[in-house]
Formats: structure tokens, sequence, C-alpha cells
């Protein structure tokens, strides 16, 4: 059902988003739980945000109890080609994994939950660079289960992809199973969902829709203005599948299940009972999402973790080109399989769509070099275009 929020509630859920400590978040959450308009439709909406309340509360009191009046940073701001989060629980080897594979240096001790905030490094893949972070491990609730810092679960919502990390010493499917169950209470599936929204926010270029399906019941304006009606100006809209303006507003109040491109990353792959547990993991999984046996230790695996990423996230690298210049850009737009030259010109500038008259491609996907192609041709990973307008 459509939420039917006033312009006043709107403004509300921005203020929200634009708060910067627990504190100010807390208040404009209550600010806006309290606009929401009472009726069936908005009940999930409204239990989410007293839950992001409760969470935030307990962040406070925590902080409190440490002495140290210090709220860590909400968002880490996005960089390189995708942005993953390292989720798993405590001792499990997520800072040793940040360290083993990027220049981070997060704090790597005997004690659990040394990690407190979320801490980002770069990871090099051929000419890429992901963005690892790892947030603070799952903490214990009530009723045996782990569940995610209120910081850690906005992050995942909107990061590009997860790697779920379990430790092969320990128990691994009891490990996943606590993570996945987390990951659904905040409203995020490893697993493909038929129709999928995700809204990445930018710092210019408008609104720019990429569409791997249709809209159902909307046009490409209408959602141009909704996402204006929570002031949000600029920002990447992806979906997939049959999507209505109702999904759009569902991912923009974070009370969608969103899809994110996983991978199983099985940690102290060195130990003696890695190898049987490696096996349980497999079956439990079966074809759910790729894995990946690694140890931080030795360095088992962790050379593979770029080449699994660029798959899992299933996305493709198009060079583009100035007309008449002899190379292209050594810098790809890193775009999701399946997009089309229609699409990266409308993501390029919104002129350059309109514009179009022909492109000439280079790579896989043409029969041979600088084939003109229309609007609709699909990209290659590696694909070289030139767009004339």
């Amino acid at each position: 059902m459509p939420t039917n929020l006033t312009a006043e509630a709107k403004a509300k859920w921005n203020k929200a988003q634009q708060a910067r400590t627990a504190r100010e978040k807390i208040l404009a959450l209550q600010e806006f739980l309290s606009a929401i308009p009472k009726h069936k439709g908005n009940e999930r909406l409204r239990a989410q945000t007293k839950r992001k309340i409760a969470l935030l509360k307990v962040e406070v009191q925590a902080k409190h109890r440490r002495g140290t009046g210090r709220v860590a940073e909400r968002t880490v701001q996005k960089a390189g080609a995708a942005q993953i989060a390292i989720v798993g629980l405590t001792k499990v080897g997520r800072s040793s994994l940040l360290a083993a594979v990027t220049a981070a240096r997060p704090a790597v001790a005997a004690y659990p939950y040394t990690t407190k905030e979320n801490v980002p490094g770069m990871l090099r893949f051929e000419d890429l660079k992901f963005q690892l972070v790892e947030v603070p491990a799952l903490v214990p609730a009530e009723d045996r289960r782990f569940v995610f810092q209120e910081d850690s679960a906005d992050l995942i919502r909107t990061c590009d992809g997860l790697i779920l990390l379990v430790d092969l010493s320990a128990d691994p499917v009891e490990q996943l199973e606590q993570i996945i169950a987390e990951l659904r209470r905040c409203q995020v599936s490893t697993t493909r969902l038929e129709s999928n929204v995700s809204i990445s926010k930018t710092s210019g270029g408008g609104i720019q829709l990429v569409t791997a399906g249709r809209l159902t019941g909307c046009t490409r304006e209408q959602v141009d203005s909704l996402l204006r009606s929570y002031a949000i100006p600029n920002a990447l809209v992806r979906t997939t599948g049959n999507v209505s303006l109702d999904d759009i507003e569902d991912a923009i109040l974070e009370t969608s299940l969103v899809c994110k491109p996983t991978i199983l990353v099985a940690n102290k792959g060195d130990l003696p009972n890695a190898p049987e547990n490696s096996r349980r993991l497999m079956d439990r999984i079966g074809s759910e999402m790729p894995m990946l046996v690694t140890s931080c230790h030795t360095g088992l695996g962790l050379s593979e973790l770029g080449k699994k990423l660029f798959d899992t996230l299933d996305i493709v690298r198009v060079y583009t080109k100035e007309p008449n210049a002899r190379a292209p850009s050594p810098e790809p737009f890193v775009v999701k399989r399946g997009t089309t030259v229609g699409d990266l010109s409308r993501q390029i500038h919104s002129a350059i769509f309109r514009q179009f008259r022909y492109a000439r491609v280079w790579g896989k996907s043409v029969s041979y070099a600088g084939e003109r192609v229309g609007i609709d041709h699909v990209f290659i990973d590696g694909d070289t275009v030139e767009i004339h307008t």
C-alpha cells in the first residue's frame, strides 16, 4: 500500500537522514514518527522507525558507559568501483582480512569487539578498486540473537555488496544462520529477488534511472518527482524486474527488502577442522552464494577475492573515447551487466542521451572494431565506446 506521506513527513525524514549524531537522529526520527499518517499501510514503516530509535538509544547508552561521549560515524563515503561491507561475529577475522588485502590498518587484538566503528580500505583488482568496509561485529541481544549497530545497518542497506565472514574453527553454519537472520531483520536479502530497487545518492547529475525490467504504473518523470519530494535531487536509481512507484518509495524509506550481491568467505582455512566445516557450509548454501576459503594467517585464497567480488557484483567495465581520439579514457565506467549504450549515455549526462545519434564500439560485444551501434546495444566487459551526438 502507498504510504501517503505528507510534505511535512517527507521533510522530517530528510532531516533524519542528514543528522550527524545519534542523538540528533533520535530526535529527528521521533519527529518523523509523529508525522507518519496512522493507517494500516504504514504499520511496517512505523515499526521500523521505532526499531531504529531503540537501537540508536542503545548505542548512545553504550557510549556513555564507556565514558567517551563520542558517536561513531554513521556512514563511510562511497569510493572506488563498489562499496562492500564485511560482516560477521566477533573474532572471525574481519580486521585481519581488511588488513591483509588493503592498506588499511584496523585494530587487531586478542579481545572481542575490537572494532568500534566502520573502517574502510581499498582492494585493487586489475584497473579497479573496491572499497571494503569492516563494520563492527554483531552484538548479542535477547533470545540468543545477534544484531548490528544502527550505523552498521544503515551502511549495509546502502552498500553495493556484502562479504559474510565466518570462522572455520567454530561452527560456521550457525554463524551464517545468525548473520542471515539479522540481515533479514534489517530488510536485506542475500538471494536474488524478482524485483529490486537500489538508490545511491550522488553529488550531481540529477536523477539517473537504470532499469533492468520495466516501470509499472509510473513514468521516469514521476520517479524523478518522487525523489525530489524527499529532497533527493541527485541519485543513481537501479531497478530490476517490474517496479512501481510504491516500490521506489519503499526503497527511499528503507522499508523494502533489498538484495545485495554476496559472497561467503570462510576464514581460518589452514586449521585442522577446516575441510570438514567447509563441506558443511557448502551443503548449507548450495548455489545460494559463492564461497571462498581463506586464511589471513597463511594467505590462502586471498588473491582470489578481487575476482570473486567482480564476478559476484555482476558488473562490467566500459571505457569511453572522444571522437578521433587515439586512446580511450584510462578510468572505466563501472556499470551493471546488461547496461546499454542508452543507459550509459543517460548516466554520463541527460543531454547526451537526448541528443544521441549513434555510437561506435570496440570490444567483444561487436563483430568488428569501431562498429556503429544504436542506443539499445548491450556492453560486454572491456568494451570501448565513442558516443556521437
